[in-house]
């Protein structure tokens, strides 16, 4: 029989930045962890109890948890290591191999015997940022502000300032990022160009994000990742990362897909096709192909897993699902500065409801009126893209597979977007490769689980 272990490392913070400061804990009640890229930000209970015995010879982590009472022991409340705003990595696994399972801050600690601690991922670090910087702008800018401020009553009302156009949010983001040295690494963002966005100032860079995945969705979650790094010595080692990524392609729709699922729903208001090479052309823009080399395997994350039933999945409640709805479409349109028409395409069922209309503006060029032919060419163009993206939006709507969850071990160690291979079912459709969802895993007395949810199937068995 295998034997759980886990690891729970906390960090005292400065600025949120992690200290050289560090707790380490061997032993809880339960841990729970829920992660999943549609939830925004993952989150870890851990509960254990309120006194701890320390040994004032453990290791230079910082402070052990013992089963029995170690040398010249001392009895200590936890509410003494685990603070608001602390830094904290919990590790897990069978028989003294540790796997990364969550990566965040200390957000809420209640309830007394036992105390429960409630973390948040890295997205717990850019809800304390503006996406504005107070202090960014002109000279002019920060004296109009200043005056703005001034004319704020004690009611603590809004400034008269309260907003700002940003020419091209993804660049913005990017900047700020730059500005504040986030600790977490940002994978290329791949999404299409937004264009001129209002920003409120008030907003944190999370907040900001929300407003992309609903108004645009434009997903934005964190993965953990290993890399391998040199320390002093010139010698490799391993380390783990938090990767950021912002994506309007969260299911990894690979070139083919969206080829076979543009030819399958035609634009409903063109009767001629768009050419392939335009297509191709607009698929590449708006970031289909760079999501492919995100995920790339690794010793610690291996991306897929395979799983039988009657032999690792404890449990399921999969039902085959054909598609969310039936008969819809979606319309994606561009806007530019000396046209009041904008440059649309759809995607769907030509006799379906029109589910939503995806906006976006372009204030750095002009059609050219004048030119038939070079008009005529760029429409066409414009059109493709606005195809894609239309096509990328509709796809989480019309795609086909499994929901429900199945219940397994803590092995194989998987993660919200990685490949699951079923195996073995009786009913042929529960058979294939399959897309993860979400995750919630599940320590303590009663075993290490994972409850997978599925979604997409990647490859059904043949």
């Amino acid at each position: 029989m295998l034997n759980l272990n886990c690891k729970i490392k906390v960090y005292e913070t400065k600025d949120l930045k992690p200290s050289g400061k560090v707790y380490q804990f061997t032993h809880v009640r339960d841990i729970s962890i829920q992660s999943s890229y549609k939830n925004f930000t993952d989150t870890a209970t851990i509960t254990i109890p309120k006194s701890i015995v320390t040994n004032q010879f453990s290791d230079s982590l910082g402070i052990e948890i013992a089963n029995r009472s170690p040398i010249d022991f001392e009895q200590r409340s936890i509410h003494e290591f685990f603070k608001l705003d602390y830094y904290i990595e919990i590790f897990l696994g069978y028989d003294g191999e540790y796997k990364p399972a969550f990566r965040g801050y200390i957000r809420e600690v209640k309830g007394d015997a036992p105390v429960q601690i409630v973390c948040e991922d890295m997205m717990y670090y850019l809800k304390k940022h503006k996406m504005i910087d107070s202090d960014s702008g002109s000279k002019k800018d920060k004296d109009k502000n200043k005056e703005a401020k001034k004319k704020e009553d004690k009611k603590n009302q809004i400034t008269n300032n309260k907003s700002k156009n940003v020419s091209d949010p993804i660049a913005a983001l990017k900047e700020r990022f730059e500005k504040i040295k986030v600790p977490f690494e940002v994978a290329k963002i791949t999404t299409e160009k937004i264009g001129e966005t209002v920003i409120n100032r008030e907003c944190n860079i999370a907040e900001f994000l929300k407003v992309l995945k609903k108004d645009l969705k434009i997903y934005s979650y964190f993965r953990l990742e290993a890399a391998e790094e040199k320390d002093n010595k010139g010698k490799s080692k391993t380390v783990f990362k938090s990767v950021l990524y912002i994506t309007n392609n969260p299911y990894q729709y690979e070139e083919g897909e969206v080829n076979t699922f543009l030819e399958k729903y035609k634009n409903t208001e063109v009767k001629t096709p768009l050419p392939k090479k335009l297509l191709k052309k607009a698929i590449s823009r708006t970031g289909v192909n760079d999501i492919l080399s995100f995920f790339e395997k690794n010793e610690t994350y291996i991306g897929e897993g395979r799983l039988r039933f009657h032999y690792n999945i404890i449990d399921d409640d999969l039902k085959v699902k054909e598609g969310e709805v039936k008969k819809i479409r979606v319309r994606a349109e561009v806007n530019y500065l000396n046209s009041n028409v904008p440059i649309a395409a759809e995607i769907g069922d030509p006799d379906g409801k029109l589910l939503k209309i995806f906006r976006y503006h372009n204030n750095t060029e002009e059609l050219n009126f004048e030119n038939t032919i070079e008009y005529d060419k760029k429409v066409e163009e414009i059109k493709a893209k606005m195809q894609v993206i239309a096509g990328l939006k509709i796809a989480g709507l019309k795609k086909t597979g499994l929901t429900g969850s199945i219940t397994t071990f803590g092995e194989p160690f998987m993660r919200p977007l990685d490949k699951i291979s079923l195996e073995n079912a009786e009913e042929p459709e529960k058979n294939g490769v399959f897309q993860i969802e979400e995750i919630e895993r599940k320590y303590g007395i009663n075993g290490y689980r994972q409850i997978i949810s599925l979604g997409r199937v990647l490859q059904k068995e043949k």
